[in-house]
């Protein structure tokens, strides 16, 4: 059994990047445990936010999901987040976890990113993962392929799609990105990330 961490800037970035993997890693047994920086209360109610993080969560089996309390939009890189993700890191104590990339638009994603790797220092595996708001910078060199959930992924993407026309649109975005990973990594769906670190035990 495997422990698991992902770590997102706001609600619905867990989802977006990894949500297929991370329901793979619960039917298999892992512990899988969510923590979300923030409440997402720059683009909506964060109470909402909240609550359909917590369904969604729910959903993709996760053990248990942690919020940060960092503002929206001004997530630094520094030694506040630092603290907030190492507290979660040193709590749970992952074998693989889960972050954004750095190669990324929203500034709350890169900083994330970095923060991450510096409190996640002594994780053995790290994998970065994508966003719609991701350049075209972003490499991937590990797929997974998540045919067996991708209708898991796309109903908890769909809890958000209450909040706006945008993210309906950025869901559909997703799913095709769905695809066109699927096409690099010779799968019908998949999910693609960098590497953050990797210690291969032989």
């Amino acid at each position: 059994m495997v422990t698991v961490l992902a770590v997102g800037a706001h609600p619905d970035d867990i989802e977006a990047g990894c949500a297929g993997t991370l329901a793979l890693h619960k039917a298999k047994g892992d512990k899988v445990y969510f923590l979300v920086l923030s409440r997402g209360e720059a683009s909506g109610d964060p109470q909402t936010k909240e609550y359909t993080c917590r369904k969604s969560a729910e959903l993709l089996g996760a053990d248990d999901l942690f919020f940060g309390n960092l503002k929206d939009t001004m997530i630094p890189s520094g030694i506040e987040t630092i603290e907030v993700i190492e507290k979660i890191v040193d709590k749970v104590n992952p074998d693989m976890l889960y972050a954004h990339t750095s190669k990324d638009i929203h500034q709350d994603h890169r900083n994330a990113a970095s923060a991450t790797l510096s409190a996640a220092r002594r994780c053995k595996r790290i994998l970065m993962y994508e966003t719609p708001n991701t350049l075209k910078e972003f490499f991937p060199q590990v797929f997974t392929d998540i045919e067996k959930t991708f209708e898991m992924k796309k109903k908890a993407m769909h809890l958000f799609g209450h909040e706006s026309e945008r993210f309906w649109l950025a869901a559909k975005a997703i799913e095709g990105l769905a695809v066109f990973r699927g096409f690099q990594a010779g799968v019908s769906v998949a999910e693609a990330f960098e590497v953050g670190r990797f210690v291969l035990e032989v």
